[in-house]
């Protein structure tokens, strides 16, 4: 008897479809991916689709021919793109019954107002000629990366603000939020799947603040108390479920201010800055993305996972200037696990698209790197 072919679709070839597809081709999964002709992931991929990555009926006349047993995303912007094409197929995905809950930052806040496991900062839509109480954030409505992003002082700094954010914004809608100040902000890197809600680790951002807000290292595990843990997990378990966030990995950003958890923003991904593909891993001994991929095919099962070292990534940017003795014992150190910087110069950045390509370092040891490590 043939042993049926197992096979994912995976929506995007870019550079975040390549640890998916490298995983997949780990565990005999073939991979149908669609793209653009010149797709980096293209190469490593067994059955390539040159499309239009939001075509959702072509894609999804594709997945029936082929007869798919899974769909996954590649990148925040093909998280909803998934969502619609798993739940037309009856597949495992994020739930879009409601509307996706996943991208939209006015969406993803509206729902999570009325949880009383976690706060959030107040917020609206921008209207022009609107009176706000400053400081206020303003965010593209839905877009990743801390791209659009800044902080607004005054009615010239909001205009300003604005027409950023506009720039990133799919509709070109704006949102207005309260800024918290003080406290220290983190990520949850979650797994879901077949009703299992596990939380994978939590990391410890350290940010530039305002203006914009740019990630400047990411630290695993983060310095929580158990006690702190278990109001986060109860408060990740909310948030969840409510944005009907059910099948997959999940990004989940907080902000803790005096013990108190505010409910920042979501992707129904991993994390950028290399969070997903490595840290986790380094850190726990975790294999993210083949537990990603057995959600996508309807076979995860819940894991015990636990810390096993500590692990961490430094961004070469102006921002970190002040760690120059830091980054040049990581060219010889044995905890520096991969090194991008190329050039002695510490440039500004206004994203974490930026931030990245000015070069890091990522370590992996016994205890948090830092500047006492120089």
């Amino acid at each position: 008897m043939n042993k049926i072919q197992v096979i994912l679709a995976v929506i995007g070839a870019g550079e975040g479809a390549l640890p998916i597809v490298k995983k997949a081709k780990e565990m005999n999964v073939q991979t149908l991916a669609f793209g653009h002709i010149d797709s980096i992931a293209r190469e490593f991929i067994d059955i390539f689709v040159e499309s239009d990555i939001f075509d959702i009926n072509f894609i999804l006349s594709v997945c029936e021919k082929y007869n798919v047993s899974g769909i996954i995303a590649s990148s925040e912007i093909t998280t909803e793109i998934a969502a619609i094409i798993a739940a037309r197929l009856k597949l495992p995905g994020n739930d879009v019954k409601h509307g996706f809950g996943a991208k939209n930052k006015y969406i993803m806040r509206t729902r999570i107002a009325n949880l009383q496991s976690v706060k959030q900062p107040l917020f609206t839509l921008y209207k022009e000629g609107e009176v706000y109480d400053y400081p206020v954030v303003v965010k593209a409505l839905d877009s990743c990366g801390k791209r659009g992003i800044s902080i607004a002082y005054n009615l010239k700094d909001l205009l300003e603000a604005v027409t950023n954010a506009q720039l990133y914004s799919s509709n070109g809608q704006v949102l207005i939020e309260q800024y918290l100040e003080g406290g220290r902000e983190y990520s949850i890197e979650c797994i879901v799947g077949n009703d299992n809600y596990d939380i994978v680790q939590y990391t410890e951002k350290e940010s530039s603040g305002p203006p914009h807000f740019i990630e400047i290292a990411h630290h695993q595990p983060a310095n929580l108390s158990e006690a702190l843990k278990k109001k986060i997990d109860i408060a990740v378990y909310d948030i969840l479920h409510t944005l009907g966030i059910t099948c997959g990995m999940a990004h989940l950003e907080i902000k803790i201010i005096e013990d108190e958890i505010y409910f920042i923003e979501i992707g129904a991904r991993g994390g950028g800055d290399h969070i997903a593909d490595m840290l986790t891993l380094l850190s726990t001994g975790f294999d993210y993305f083949k537990a990603a991929i057995d959600c996508s095919l309807g076979r995860y099962k819940h894991q015990k996972i636990c810390n096993v070292a500590y692990s961490g990534i430094y961004f070469h940017c102006e921002q970190n200037k002040g760690l120059a003795s830091l980054f040049n014992k990581a060219t010889t150190a044995k905890w520096c696990i991969q090194n991008t910087v190329t050039n002695n110069e510490f440039l500004e950045a206004s994203s974490n698209i930026e931030t990245s390509k000015s070069g890091y370092f990522i370590y992996c040891a016994d205890h948090k790197i830092t500047n006492k490590d120089s």
